[in-house]
């Protein structure tokens, strides 16, 4: 495929649009990063609240089975122990539970964040970009196989605005018919151009 334009003003046009398309998908990428970043960091209460549960819960646990060693009593203290560390264990589920919530929260913002810019980008900027190249490509190939000057002036009469047409003629569908010679080269040039192909391309060149 032919990503460029031969025409160096339609050329330029491309190149700038290309650079300002690739800085706005960086912006996006960038901003999406940040604010799941900015997300995440609420996870530091979570991860405090585990480290607290579980340093309590072994603490605890630690001291549930020292005591639970002295005999007669042992067992009946280390029964309260043992819930409590329990307790201590819910907590630090808690915590990791919240670390997930907000990684969850975090990833889908970030997503959010770029899906809708990026699909704006698709649209105005990469899908016209993979069109044009496609097209030229394929005018390019059918010029090589013999495309004709006719060919391409009916095209343009199909496809290019009134405006285009009337300022090369008054009726140019008739003066096609016709075959008036400055006419059929004229339409062609106007294809020619929209698929970003310099005229000396074609078998019968251009003026």
């Amino acid at each position: 495929m032919n990503w460029y334009s031969s025409y160096p003003a339609q050329r330029t046009r491309q190149i700038i649009a290309d650079l300002a398309g690739l800085a706005a998908v960086i912006l996006v990428i960038v901003a999406a990063a940040s604010v799941t970043t900015a997300i995440r960091a609420l996870s530091t209460f979570g991860r405090d609240l585990e480290a607290a549960g579980e340093s309590f819960a072994t603490g605890l646990g630690d001291a549930g089975d020292q005591l639970g060693a002295i005999p007669l009593v042992g067992e009946g203290i280390r029964a309260p122990l043992d819930a409590a560390a329990g307790a201590g264990g819910a907590v630090a589920d808690a915590g990791r539970g919240q670390q997930e919530l907000v990684e969850t929260i975090a990833v889908g913002a970030g997503w959010a964040v770029a899906l809708v810019p990026l699909l704006v980008i698709g649209l105005f900027w990469v899908l016209p970009r993979v069109l044009f190249a496609r097209r030229s490509g394929l005018v390019r190939r059918m010029l090589r196989q013999g495309l004709t000057a006719e060919t391409l002036a009916a095209r343009a009469l199909a496809r290019q605005p009134l405006s285009a047409l009337e300022s090369i003629h008054p009726d140019p569908g008739a003066a096609w018919r016709a075959g008036e010679p400055d006419v059929v080269r004229a339409l062609a040039g106007l294809e020619l151009r929209r698929a970003g192909v310099l005229p000396t391309a074609l078998p019968d060149a251009l003026p």
